[in-house]
């Protein structure tokens, strides 16, 4: 008989604690709980068509509600910063970037969970942009001592660039100040040459006309000539012997396209004028330099 009693004291506490847990869910679930809270909004810089969208950081005052067991676990609202994909949801109009209150709760269900609902004022939020600009920059050159002559090799064409300037565009704060780049090999330069280089990486965020720009320049070995040519006067030859020097390729063409060879007529004396055609060759030596009239 006892044992009988003691079977039923105990289907009777665990009536007791079903029914408890009833009613505990049936009142959780009949529960809602809200909360307020103010959420950083924050947007990483981006270019956005024809805007650049500035690292920016917009506050948005929430009600955040719940109910049920959802209400138990709003302790994880004590994270108020949210930095979202500002591609994923950001807009622009041309002139501004926003978020619609579509977007905006987008961001948030994202964050915190589908079974939360959110309100606040407003129905966009604005994040501060500015126009792209475009600027002409010119090109620099890095590593110059990286080009080498042959030996007895000089420059008669320096290096060019084309284009030696060229337009980037991107937000006014990376622009100001940029310089464009090529950060040259080692080369050795002979001869009349071009070449294409590529632009160092330029900032992600900026945008530019031309990726490769084209250097052109012209070496030569540098050599001595001894040559003749000959200047008449008053029905008579006189021979003229020549020493010069200047970039092979020249010095290989008819010694009348390379010196002006004319007299001068002193007071008892004829005087020699010789003058390079060329920048590039210089005259040594001549003779004769005067002759005796």
């Amino acid at each position: 008989m006892p044992k009988r009693k003691s079977n039923i004291g105990l289907e009777a506490f665990l009536f007791l604690v079903f029914a408890s847990a009833v009613w505990l869910a049936m009142q959780i679930s009949s529960t809602t709980v809200s909360k307020q809270i103010n959420v950083e909004l924050i947007a990483n810089g981006r270019v956005s068509n024809n805007l650049w969208l500035v690292d920016s950081t917009q506050e948005l005052n929430v009600i955040v509600s719940a109910s049920g067991l959802d209400a138990i676990f709003m302790d994880r609202f004590n994270n108020r910063q949210i930095i979202f994909d500002s591609k994923d949801f950001l807009r622009d109009n041309g002139t501004a970037c926003y978020l619609l209150a579509s977007d905006i709760e987008g961001i948030l269900k994202e964050e915190y969970g589908r079974e939360y609902k959110f309100n606040w004022v407003g129905d966009t939020l604005i994040f501060i942009s500015e126009p792209l600009v475009t600027s002409l920059l010119p090109v620099k050159l890095l590593n110059e001592a990286e080009i080498i002559l042959p030996e007895g090799y000089r420059w008669i064409n320096t290096i060019t660039i084309q284009p030696d300037s060229i337009a980037l565009s991107g937000p006014k704060e990376l622009i100001e100040g940029y310089i464009p780049t090529i950060t040259l090999p080692t080369i050795t330069w002979q001869g009349d040459m071009e070449r294409e280089f590529s632009l160092d990486p330029i900032h992600r965020h900026i945008s530019s006309s031309v990726n490769w720009v084209k250097l052109s320049a012209k070496s030569d070995a540098w050599v001595e000539l001894n040559g003749h040519t000959s200047l008449r006067f008053q029905n008579n030859d006189y021979h003229i012997e020549l020493w010069l020097s200047g970039p092979m390729g020249l010095l290989s063409e008819e010694m009348e396209s390379l010196v002006e060879v004319e007299w001068r007529k002193e007071t008892n004396r004829l005087r020699l004028d010789i003058e390079p055609l060329h920048e590039a060759i210089n005259v040594l030596d001549y003779k004769p330099k005067y002759i005796e009239l």
